[in-house]
């Protein structure tokens, strides 16, 4: 079982114990020497690009609004176009400002710091996991490789075929279908066999109202019983609401709100995912005990899973990795939820379309 991979309870020592700088120092050389791609040189530019707009913008912002005060003050013929095409330049540097500033503030939060992979490392051994620090991409079989090209951080996993996987993710190319915000951090289990993609998203979580990822079909919600529905909100594809209740009972349900609250849920072929949008990859002991709490509470449900079966499709008879001419398969309707755009994205490409115009119709105006 996969619960059975992650040592419980966990040792935390090397996350607390005091550290001299030289032992710092020494793992550090170490690590380097092993893992190269920890300097992080490419992160060290983007967050250098990122901090010149980030610091210049409102510079450039306060310039703009001396601007449309001085065109506002001569009173000239074509003032209004000024103030207009000022305006609009404004937005787009305040809409770039915010965005940048954004990034820049994931991303320093992802620099290499010795001290922090020294524990980390540590900790990875004392518990029986490896460690990479990262930034790495995902390999063909990588568990979170299908929501577009992703760098991973502080990379922790256990040993054997359906061992776990803890990263911290940036989604630097998304796909279409990624409903998983840029920045966060993820626990991946390997499932006995694969599943409808059903999503089970905290009400606790974080709150990401101008996400551009896609957004699941609200018509995709699926009532749950009692009063789980104040915890999360369940969705799957159109037809499987009968296997939903059937993987998701209320025994199953009363352990996910007394242990992962604040985490998302998300079944995907025959992997499941615990996902943040905050890094879960730290060297806090009580984030890792909490994870260690939400994988013990899943550990006999997803043995019991194996048993079910999608009577809608045929069985497996090559692609893929079957174990035999017998392996069970989900249908195509119950591989993937339906997305739509995210409030985000339409109201960016709004947003952007909306200056457009306003420029071309001040140009034409003031001719």
């Amino acid at each position: 079982m996969p619960a059975e991979l992650l040592r419980t309870p966990l040792d935390t020592t090397a996350l607390t114990e005091r550290i001299r700088r030289r032992e710092v120092r020494r793992s550090w050389r170490e690590l380097i020497s092993a893992h190269p791609e920890a300097r992080d040189v490419v992160g060290t530019v983007r967050r250098i690009a990122l901090a010149v707009p980030t610091f210049c913008a409102p510079i450039g912002l306060l310039a703009v609004g001396l601007g449309i005060a001085d065109e506002v003050a001569d009173g000239d013929t074509d003032v209004a176009t000024a103030v207009v095409v000022l305006s609009v330049m404004g937005a787009l540097m305040a809409f770039s400002w915010v965005f940048c500033a954004w990034a820049w503030f994931r991303l320093r939060r992802r620099r290499p710091l010795p001290r922090v992979h020294h524990r980390l490392a540590r900790f990875a051994a004392a518990n029986g996991m490896s460690y990479s620090p990262g930034p790495t991409g995902t390999s063909r079989d990588a568990p979170f490789r299908r929501r577009g090209s992703l760098n991973l951080y502080r990379v922790l996993r256990t040993p054997g075929e359906r061992g776990l996987e803890f990263a911290n993710y940036e989604i630097a190319r998304a796909t279409s279908a990624n409903t998983a915000p840029a920045f966060g951090g993820y626990c991946a289990l390997r499932l006995p066999t694969a599943l409808p993609n059903i999503l089970l998203r905290s009400e606790d979580g974080p709150k990401r109202p101008l996400q551009t990822s896609a957004e699941l079909r609200e018509s995709q919600v699926l009532s749950l019983e009692g009063d789980f529905d104040r915890y999360f909100r369940l969705y799957c594809p159109a037809g499987y609401e009968r296997d939903a209740l059937y993987l998701f009972t209320p025994d199953v349900m009363g352990r996910l709100v007394d242990n992962l609250r604040g985490l998302d849920i998300e079944i995907v072929d025959d992997w499941m995912y615990l996902l943040s949008a905050r890094d879960l990859i730290t060297d806090q002991p009580e984030r890792w005990q909490a994870l260690a709490g939400a994988v013990d509470a899943l550990d006999d449900r997803i043995e019991r899973w194996a048993r079910w079966r999608d009577e809608r499709s045929a069985p497996s008879r090559g692609g893929g990795k079957p174990h035999d001419d017998h392996t069970p398969t989900v249908a195509a309707p119950g591989r993937r939820l339906r997305t739509v755009w995210s409030a985000g994205t339409i109201l960016t490409v709004g947003f952007v379309g909306l200056c457009f115009v306003a420029l071309v119709v001040a140009i034409n105006l003031g001719r």
